[in-house]
């Protein structure tokens, strides 16, 4: 039987809870500090790649097919670690598979630092990969599993704005390297490279005050008893749901890995714009992000999980369609920052309503890994689409183009899909 404690986490009574709606618990904001700071540093190494996409352009001889490359190996190491690591979550925990994970992709991110070609680069990229793809699996079954459903969205939410967080960290610290070291050339790119090795040391104590998911500890202990009183947990799995996560999500993942792959280097070969210059506009669009998670965890909770969805779907087709086609620079900052918003601010929403929408199992952790994560073909499939046909501003244009017609692909699966706001997790 569960304990009133553990059900007080996953009962939505509006009767019992009402009154503490907005007081987030200290284990609430434990859970979310390393689930938020290990999504933050991730979000860091990841972005990075996309500003020095250039950078290794020249240190290694690449055509843009070939840095395309990178990012999909990125991918798709994210991918198979995101998947491996639900699994593993499964059984050791969301808090220490939380930690193993940001402790591999911290040694590799460093690592990277020394990387002497482009063919070891890649090679330790796709390590590091690993566990970057498993701490989102971790991070968001630990706080879809800790938050209360009347306030889940907004855990979500506040945990995924760590994506502009870490990119913006990312843009800073570019920045401060290439004033100290006069560009990114020579070493200014293994310098920062090196800096992603810190998250494990930064985040070790945090971990060691995070309180496991009360969920999984109740069905560590199910599964201590006999089988006839374990058959009440071990519900069916939503094959539908599952279906319906995995999909959606790789229309997203598709969306950002396309516009935020190549914005700088589009900024740069399609618009005219020098570097320096570019960053404001990538500023605007992570900016925008910001602003896009923020209204999200202000209203997911009230209005829904679809409502929300859809609405942030059609600014972003918008705003994507005047970013590619504006020649105003005033019009091509205001497009990028709605961009930011719709295609960074819809991912507030995923940890929530993939654990809401594939349902109570005991394998939570994996199948929202195998969701998300496998959804990342998208991210796979969507840098080397745009970077093939990017050998010419009409091309490069044509590309990003195809992100439009993502936009349209996830609001018919949104469309069809149940409305998951306040269901109980157990």
């Amino acid at each position: 039987m569960k304990t009133s404690a553990s059900l007080a986490q996953v009962r939505p009574d509006n009767e019992v809870e009402g009154k503490r709606y907005k007081d987030i618990t200290r284990v609430e904001w434990r859970s979310l500090s390393l689930a938020g700071l290990g999504w933050t540093f991730e979000s860091y190494d990841s972005f990075l790649l996309s500003l020095l996409l250039p950078t290794l352009a020249l240190q290694f001889g690449l055509s843009k097919a070939q840095l395309g490359l990178f990012t999909s190996i990125t991918a798709a190491g994210q991918i198979v670690g995101g998947i491996l690591f639900g699994y593993v979550s499964d059984r050791l925990g969301r808090v220490r598979t939380a930690m193993l994970c940001i402790g591999i992709y911290s040694l590799f991110s460093g690592l990277l630092a020394f990387a002497p070609n482009e063919h070891w680069f890649a090679t330790i990229r796709f390590f590091g990969a690993l566990g970057m793809g498993g701490t989102w699996t971790a991070g968001a079954a630990l706080i879809a599993e800790t938050w209360h459903a009347s306030r889940r969205g907004k855990g979500g939410a506040l945990m995924q704005m760590g994506l502009p967080v870490g990119a913006i960290l990312a843009i800073t610290i570019a920045g401060i390297v290439t004033s100290v070291n006069d560009g990114l050339g020579g070493n200014g790119w293994r310098v920062l490279f090196l800096i992603g090795a810190l998250p494990f040391f930064i985040l070790f104590l945090v971990a060691r005050k995070t309180p496991e998911s009360p969920i999984w500890l109740e069905r560590k202990r199910a599964n201590a008893q006999p089988a006839i009183q374990k058959t009440a947990i071990d519900e069916k799995l939503n094959v539908r749901g599952l279906v319906t996560a995995f999909t959606f999500i790789f229309f997203l993942q598709y969306l950002y890995w396309g516009v935020f792959t190549w914005t700088p280097t589009f900024l740069v070969a399609v618009k005219h714009l020098d570097f320096v210059h570019s960053l404001k506009f990538v500023l605007a669009l992570q900016f925008g992000a910001i602003t896009g998670f923020l209204l999200f965890s202000a209203f997911v909770d009230r209005l829904g999980r679809r409502p929300m969805f859809m609405a942030y779907l059609l600014v972003g087709a918008a705003a994507v369609f005047g970013y590619i086609m504006s020649s105003s620079a005033l019009v091509l900052m205001v497009a990028i920052f709605f961009t930011g918003f719709s295609v960074n601010g819809i991912f507030a929403g995923a940890g929530p309503f993939l654990a809401e929408i594939i349902g109570n199992t005991a394998s939570r952790g994996f199948f929202m890994g195998l969701a998300y994560n496998g959804g990342r073909l998208g991210g796979f499939i969507a840098p080397l689409v745009i970077g093939t046909l990017a050998s010419t501003s009409g091309g490069f244009v044509l590309g990003l183009s195809t992100t439009i017609v993502a936009f349209i692909a996830a609001a018919i699966v949104v469309f069809f899909a149940p409305e998951t706001r306040g269901k109980a997790l157990s």
